[in-house]
């Protein structure tokens, strides 16, 4: 997957919304691209053999080959027409579909465009798959225009014309009828074709289950392809679609847990310009989302590590539930925001620095050029972006802060601040809040987070960790993953979870 994509007027689309599990090929190929070729697994051998044939004998006879083939339902067929050049890249070029009328013209079109797509050395058979018409057999008019195609000299000759079918019978059918007036064909048609054996299936679900979503250890939301016995089902078609049924039952399931959808945002606030050690911790497709197996790796041996070993289905749950994200916040976006927001005596430590007055206008470029800003109107990309080196104004100031300490009630008082400076900048994106509070208790749950706000339906909590220096480094990649797994937990135990 590219990346998650743009939702106007607020945050992405929460990760218990974006969770699928196609069960058809069709649906797979949208959500994975070029990446749907690791789902692919070889066929057995008879189907593999007759398709081996097929492109020799296209080869061989200087024509191209009619190949209407046949399987039941939710065998793979559409997944076995395109996936030839896979099995196949010496023999076979990528598969083109033809959606519309069956017609020389039709056929020659779709055929030369593929074509010209390829290499002029490229001598590979091209198929070409007709996957609207399953019970609805070529016409004789359809099957003479079919046989002058694939004679035709410049493109026809090096074709094969897929042709799939649920009914054996209809398949004999309309090779009997080609034969009739194209002669004995190069092979014997139709194909009988075999999906992928059932010893497979349940990795094929896993594999779908991790590649259409870019998360790790879905499978302990509660649905795990392994529990199920292929031996239950008739086709690898069936099989994945009860799993994906329970997968979306399951998601629902979890949305409904409270009443509202809540997302965790933990915020690190510290000297550092970028996001640093961050990177080692979140999921590299879904910008800033917690990596369950990271934070683990990062703090196994502490009491909080040891007790999330032990549930680690709980923590991908959480992590999903929560959509829970780490971002970091630089001194170039927090300084402008407390030096209008801060108490009295914080404004007058920035005002001594030379630390001019933020306007409004100030506080939203900060904010929108920062990966949390990003993150809340929805423009940012898969990674994080931030980068540049401390500025010569706000680090120094930062710096005196922490000096000054964050404890003994003062981080509270820049929580306040950090709230007031997100209204601004949501205001100024055009996104409507509801409600919002600092170190508030929710209505709904036990939770007292740092800052909420409610976004189109959603709650939003924000938890802030103010931290001297350049605090995400390596070296403390383990106290950073100590205090998010703490904060989860905090959380697990908050909602009845744990």
């Amino acid at each position: 997957m590219s990346g998650e994509g743009k939702r106007i007027g607020g945050p992405q689309e929460h990760l218990l919304k974006q969770l699928v599990f196609p069960s058809r090929f069709e649906v797979l190929e949208k959500y994975l691209g070029s990446e749907i070729a690791r789902l692919v697994v070889e066929p057995p051998a008879p189907t593999r053999d007759a398709l081996e044939s097929a492109s020799q004998a296209a080869k061989a006879r200087g024509e191209g080959i009619f190949l209407p083939f046949y399987a039941s339902s939710g065998t793979g067929k559409t997944t076995l027409a395109n996936s030839l050049s896979t099995f196949f890249p010496m023999d076979f070029a990528p598969t083109e579909d033809l959606e519309g009328i069956v017609s020389f013209d039709e056929l020659k079109r779709v055929a030369s465009s593929a074509m010209e797509r390829l290499p002029a050395n490229d001598r590979r058979v091209v198929p070409i798959n007709i996957d609207h018409r399953e019970s609805d057999p070529p016409s004789s008019t359809e099957l003479s225009q079919i046989k002058r195609f694939l004679r035709e000299p410049t493109v026809g000759y090096r074709t094969a014309l897929l042709w799939p079918e649920t009914s054996g019978t209809i398949a004999h059918k309309m090779a009997s009828d080609f034969s009739a007036i194209a002669g004995t064909p190069a092979i014997r048609i139709p194909v009988e074709v075999e999906g992928p054996s059932r010893e497979t299936w349940i990795s094929i679900a896993q594999n779908t289950l991790q590649l259409a979503n870019n998360v790790d250890s879905l499978e302990l939301l509660g649905v795990n392809p392994k529990d199920y016995d292929p031996g239950e089902f008739s086709s690898i078609g069936e099989f994945l679609r009860q799993v994906s049924n329970d997968f979306s039952a399951r998601r629902m399931e979890m949305l409904r847990e409270t009443r509202k959808p809540i997302r965790l945002a933990v915020i690190f606030v510290s000297e550092s310009p970028d996001a640093g050690v961050l990177m080692q911790l979140t999921n590299s497709g879904k910008f800033g989302l917690m990596d369950g197996s990271a934070l683990l790796d990062a703090t196994r041996e502490s009491v909080v590590g040891r007790w999330w070993d032990q549930h680690r289905g709980l923590l991908t749950q959480m992590i999903v539930q929560l959509d829970a994200r780490l971002f970091g916040m630089a001194p170039q976006t927090t300084i402008p925001i407390l030096r209008r927001f801060g108490s009295e005596s914080i404004v007058k430590d920035l005002t001594d620095l030379d630390v001019g007055a933020a306007r409004p206008s100030d506080i939203k470029t900060s904010l929108r050029r920062s990966d949390f800003g990003k993150y809340l109107n929805g423009t940012a990309r898969p990674t994080y972006e931030t980068r540049g080196t401390p500025s010569a104004i706000s680090s120094p100031a930062f710096s005196l802060l922490a000096d000054k300490g964050f404890t003994s009630g003062q981080d509270k008082i820049f929580n306040k601040s950090m709230l007031e400076a997100i209204r601004i900048y949501l205001e100024g994106e055009g996104i409507a809040v509801s409600s919002s509070g600092a170190e508030q208790k929710l209505d709904f749950c036990p939770l007292i987070p740092d800052n909420h706000f409610e976004v189109d339906g959603e709650v939003v909590c924000v938890e802030y960790t103010w931290r001297k220096g350049t605090f995400l480094t390596n070296t403390n990649r383990g106290n950073i993953a100590q205090y998010v797994l703490q904060k989860l937990q905090n959380y697990a135990r908050e909602l009845g979870r744990a």
